[in-house]
């Protein structure tokens, strides 16, 4: 997924938004296509099982589980502690200063 297509600036997206917050904004932009996902499922297994049997009497949700079913319980906590966010932070800022005074010269 690109920033451009979720409607973020890719510089606000990449220094200005903390982490939780991208997080929570990709999560929120791949929930959208579920309700899709799930009706192009449906009709994936109809038409499977349309001339044949369902001998296993597998259910849609069986017959082929998508990502989010099986995953729901994954961790929101940050892998990274706030101090150390910061110290990449700093280390980002100095390190963009020495570009800028390269480029000067």
């Amino acid at each position: 997924m690109f920033v451009g297509e979720i409607g973020i600036p890719r510089r606000e997206f990449l220094y200005d938004v903390t982490f939780w917050e991208a997080r929570r904004i990709i999560r929120g932009y791949r929930k959208r296509g579920r309700l899709e996902q799930q009706l192009l499922r449906l009709t994936a297994y109809m038409s499977c099982f349309s001339m044949r049997e369902n001998k296993g009497g597998k259910t849609p949700d069986q017959w082929l589980p998508l990502p989010w079913e099986q995953d729901e319980d994954y961790d929101d906590e940050p892998p990274i502690t706030e101090e150390e966010q910061q110290e990449l932070l700093d280390l980002m800022a100095s390190i963009n200063a020495q570009n800028a005074e390269s480029g000067k010269e």
